[in-house]
């Protein structure tokens, strides 16, 4: 029972001596005694085991004995943990030596209670027999020898310490403390060892915490009174230094200066923050008090505090948190506080009223030699700008001190008036008073010291001119502000009255407006007059000369009626063709006549000039001749049609001007080339009547003529050259002219354009006439009558009516005859239902079958957007000619699928390879079906890009035609077809490349055949139609090079 009572005697004296420490947590609330806490709990539960214990043996219940000696066991592992972190914690070791004592200590305890536990299943720390006889083990001798071991690192580190020396008293006191106890807990360990039955654990345990409480406590005690006393002198300070600062005069603060936070401040600078209290202030910086521009200078002045070692003294205008401005004297010093921690002191002093008094009433004697001086200069230079002004002021930027001048109108003599201060506060609001309400904020803000300086700084010179109001409205004034010549400080403000100046300029801006708006309606007046005048004088042009040829088919006429006949109708072509030239002056003016470039032949436009021509000289008896030089290509890109008229308007003035027997002759010659642009050389040379050297320099001018005499014998408008110049300018070209009296005129036209790559568009075949069925209409029977008659003399049979109903009536009956129109040709501008209603109601029924022409006197360009509009894409102008009503037939049929033309050759398509390139897989589809079962082969492409790799990588000659859809994704069909022609290939030059789209603009044709596509089909495409272009264009392709096809 011996073990119970010293158990209950240790837990006694335990609790008695460390009841503080246990139950007085906030007292003791650092880290060391909350560890040292936790060990006193681990011994306490110690002392109870050991009291168990002793009442357990003498009752013989081994089995709750061996319970409470696994529990002694734990509490002791507990024990040395606690004990080791209490230590490390207590002695505020922090070094790689520290951490090793304390993973120690766990390491040691750790070991315990796995021995323990393992002891539980098979002893090997402890035995307790049946007749609750306890028995040690070696283990449990082992680890009393690695606590004694670990007792003794402790204390010979505390003992090495001292012995080191360097530290302080409170160090020296801890070092002996954790020495001693270390010693005394390892002496009664070892007698521990030999004596095993014995309590000398617990007796060690209570006379070692009895010893730690006695000296640590004693001496925690003595850190918490000079902890408490060094507390209340920094209380004590406290008081005295906010009292301090609500008592300075002025405005007092303390900030953190790494944070900017504000630590302290007294009652008046919280009352300029505009805060309720002191403590409304602390914790907060400048940028949450202050607008940005004052934050940003208390910043700054704190940075520059902080960077000198003596006070810093600053004079600084700044503005409260209600935005009202403050004249301060301001001194800031750097310290540190007891943590360390660096601070700024400032105190302020509110010198607004000072400098004020000071500025208006305390001048020096100085301060006023150097005003009175710089009045002189200030009066001198103002006499100076007198000329220019009637008020000005002389400002001095930094101190705003300023001297104004008036004087009467502009020009007099100006005088001081008076002298102040604050230019830019109270004198800025003063003359804005009288500023025009919507001109206010421009002048504030110009007139803004920050603003203006940044002004200045850029330019010597800042002018604005604004609204002022006067008693009979408003007036222009311009203010003009500069810097003085090398002075940094000054600057002269300047005002006058320029009200004559603005409006008498705004008068002429207004008229210049008025005018040019009066120009362009007169201009769109003129076009649209001249568009309903050529309609107007054309109709009955027309109709003459409709008249004139049906007439003159009559055999019986007489001689000189027949003679009448010609006359009238030369003079009416000649009408028409002076109509046709103002229309498209007209045109060029407006700029409606755009340049439409695409690939074309120069060899077949030469031939058909000079078929032309021949026939026209043939008829005066004149020699006509063309020479072609230096052999240009015949495969170009530009607009043909405008060369070709430039071309005819030169050599039919020749012919015109020049008598029998005469010549005319034309030369052509390729000038210059570079890359893919050539430079072409027409000249035209006649021996006709030659002009004067004065004349020279009008010849291209609209309405120009040499003379009366000119006029009355040749028949000229002087319209002619103005055109043909103007289209040569529009083409990028030049044209000049030489001449001389009696001895002839030579015309030059240079023009640029873009050589062709030889793919120029595979025309159909010859248009066949008897395929041609014809429907004509138009409200002038006349002019009906002599559109039937042109066409029958082209074999093309063709019908007549006179409007839109009586034409519907006539396709209907066609169309269930079996014999259809295929071309309906209608005049557009007719009384009722017009050629727009017209042309959109045969589309809707007949426009799988037909096609719809505009017949027109209009230009084309006049009507193209409402013709597009309901389906109708060409034109052919009034009167029909023989001469190229096939040529235009022809072209407007090969936009369509019209079966209208003669049959040409075609090749065998079985076995041949194609490459289809299309996105849409249904369209892929079908088009593959088409021509499988032509047992021709397919490859496939979904878009340009694959289209061009699957032709770049496939051997030359394997595919006979490519089907190139227009619109696709990645790579369209446009400029797939032009890296392909661009492939050094000799297949890639002459491979038949077929345009397939829904478009069917001129344009969508023009463009498929500038990018180098042989033919152009609309979809959906026909079977029968497609097998047929295929086998053309293979024929005409193997064929150019002597194949068997």
């Amino acid at each position: 029972m011996y073990y119970s009572a010293i158990g209950v005697l240790a837990a006694l004296v335990l609790l008695i001596v460390n009841w503080d420490i246990l139950w007085s947590g906030e007292l003791y609330d650092k880290p060391a005694w909350n560890v040292y806490r936790k060990f006193l709990f681990a011994v306490l539960i110690y002392y109870i085991t050991d009291i168990l214990w002793g009442i357990l043996e003498s009752q013989k219940l081994s089995k709750a004995l061996f319970v409470d000696t696994t529990l002694y066991f734990i509490a002791m592992a507990a024990g040395i943990s606690f004990w080791a972190e209490y230590n490390v914690a207590y002695l505020n070791e922090k070094s790689p030596f520290g951490r090793f004592l304390k993973y120690m200590g766990k390491g040691i305890a750790g070991v315990i209670t796995l021995l323990t536990v393992t002891n539980i299943f098979k002893p090997v720390l402890f035995t307790v027999d049946s007749s609750s006889v306890y028995k040690p083990l070696l283990p449990r001798n082992i680890m009393l020898v690695c606590q004694i071991l670990f007792l003794l690192i402790i204390s010979g580190f505390a003992l090495t310490s001292m012995i080191r020396g360097g530290y302080s008293y409170e160090e020296g006191t801890r070092f002996r403390i954790s020495a001693s106890f270390g010693l005394f807990m390892a002496a009664f360990l070892l007698i521990q060892v030999w004596f095993p039955y014995l309590p000398l654990y617990s007796i060690a345990y209570m006379l070692g915490t009895c010893l730690l409480h006695a000296f640590v406590v004693n001496d925690e005690k003595e850190d918490r009174k000079r902890e408490l006393a060094e507390a209340e002198k920094i209380s004590e300070l406290r008081d005295r230094f906010v009292s301090l600062l609500d008592n300075m005069p002025g405005m007092t603060f303390m900030k953190d200066a790494s944070t900017g936070k504000y630590l302290a401040c007294n009652r008046t600078f919280a009352e300029y923050a505009r805060k309720d209290s002191t403590d409304e202030v602390v914790g907060l910086t400048d940028a949450q008090m202050f607008d940005a521009e004052t934050a940003a200078h208390f910043v700054e002045d704190d940075r520059i505090a902080l960077s000198m070692s003596k006070p810093y003294v600053l004079y600084e205008e700044v503005f409260d948190a209600a935005g009202k401005p403050k004249q301060l004297q301001t001194t800031k010093i750097r310290f540190k506080d007891s943590t360390g921690r660096t601070c700024l002191v400032g105190m302020c002093q509110d010198i607004t009223d000072l400098v004020s008094i000071r500025r208006e009433h305390a001048m020096t004697k100085e301060a006023y030699e150097n005003a009175v001086n710089s009045g002189r200069l200030y009066n001198h230079i103002a006499q100076t700008l007198a000329r220019d002004y009637t008020q000005m002021f002389c400002v001095n930027t930094d101190s705003e001190e300023f001297i104004e001048y008036r004087g009467g109108e502009s020009g007099s003599t100006l005088s001081e008036v008076r002298r102040g201060w604050h230019f830019f506060s109270d004198c800025k609001i003063e003359l804005c008073e009288s500023v025009f309400s919507e001109d206010k904020e421009a002048f504030l803000t110009a007139m803004n010291r920050k603003n203006l300086m940044k002004a200045l700084n850029c330019r010597d010179t800042f002018v604005m001119n604004y609204r002022k109001i006067a008693e009979d409205g408003t007036v222009y004034y311009s203010m003009k502000i500069s810097r003085m010549e090398n002075d940094e400080e000054h600057i002269i403000v300047g005002f006058k009255d320029v009200d004559s100046e603005m409006r008498e300029t705004m008068a002429k801006n207004e008229a210049l407006t008025t005018a040019l708006d009066l120009a362009e309606t007169a201009n769109r007046s003129k076009t649209a007059f001249l568009a309903g005048m050529s309609h107007e004088i054309r109709t009955p042009i027309n109709a003459i000369i409709g008249l004139e040829n049906l007439a003159l088919k009559n055999r019986e006429l007489d001689s000189a009626t027949k003679k009448y006949l010609e006359k009238i109708g030369t003079s009416a072509h000649h009408l028409l063709s002076v109509i046709n030239n103002i229309l498209v002056m007209s045109n060029i003016e407006s700029g409606r006549n755009m340049i439409n470039e695409g690939r074309f032949s120069l060899r077949a436009m030469l031939e058909q000039l000079n078929v032309q021509m021949e026939s026209e000289c043939g008829k005066k008896g004149l020699r006509y001749d063309c020479v072609i030089l230096d052999e240009p290509e015949d495969s170009y890109i530009g607009d043909d049609k405008k060369l070709r008229q430039v071309l005819w308007n030169i050599l039919s003035n020749a012919v015109k001007f020049t008598e029998a027997p005469g010549s005319v002759k034309m030369t052509v010659r390729k000038e210059a080339e570079h890359e893919d642009k050539v430079t072409l050389s027409f000249a035209v040379k006649d021996t006709g009547i030659g002009m004067d050297k004065d004349y020279l320099s009008k010849v291209f001018d609209a309405f120009s003529s040499q003379s009366e005499q000119s006029i009355t014998k040749f028949g000229s408008s002087g319209l002619g050259m103005a055109i043909t110049k103007r289209l040569v300018e529009m083409m990028n070209g030049s044209i000049s002219v030489s001449s001389e009296k009696g001895e002839g005129t030579e015309f030059s036209v240079m023009v640029t354009i873009h050589r062709g790559d030889g793919t120029e568009n595979v025309q159909k075949g010859e248009i066949d006439p008897q395929a041609l069925y014809i429907l004509v209409i138009d409200d002038s029977h006349i002019e009906a009558e002599h559109a039937q008659m042109v066409l029958s003399e082209m074999d093309i049979k063709a019908d007549i009516c006179t409007g839109g109903v009586e034409a519907l009536r006539m396709m209907e009956e066609q169309s269930q005859n079996g014999q259809p129109y295929n071309i309906v040709l209608t005049d557009w501008n007719m009384p009722g239902m017009d050629g727009a209603e017209t042309s959109a109601e045969i589309l809707s029924r007949y426009g799988k079958s037909c096609i719809v022409v505009a017949m027109t006197a209009y230009s084309w360009d006049d009507i193209r957007d409402e013709a597009n509009k309901v389906g109708v894409y060409s034109c052919l102008e009034k009167p029909l000619f023989t001469s190229n009503l096939l040529e235009n037939l022809g072209r407007i049929a090969r936009q369509s699928d019209l079966r209208i033309f003669k049959e040409k050759e075609r090749a065998r398509l079985a076995g041949r390879r194609i490459l289809l390139a299309e996105d849409v897989d249904i369209n892929a589809e079908i088009l593959t079906d088409m021509l499988e079962m032509e047992n021709i082969k397919v490859d496939h492409a979904a878009n340009g890009k694959a289209a061009v790799r699957l032709f770049e990588n496939s051997t030359a000659g394997i595919y006979s035609a490519i089907l190139m859809d227009v619109r696709m994704p990645q790579m369209d069909g446009l400029q797939a077809a032009r890296v392909i022609r661009a492939m050094d290939r000799e297949d890639a030059k002459r491979i038949p490349i077929i345009a397939l789209t829904a478009n069917a603009f001129d344009e969508d044709v023009q463009l498929s055949v500038q990018a180098g596509m042989n033919e152009h089909l609309n979809k959906p495409v026909e079977a029968e139609h497609l097998i047929r272009v295929l086998g053309e264009l293979i024929f005409d392709s193997e064929r150019s090079l002597g194949k068997n096809v």
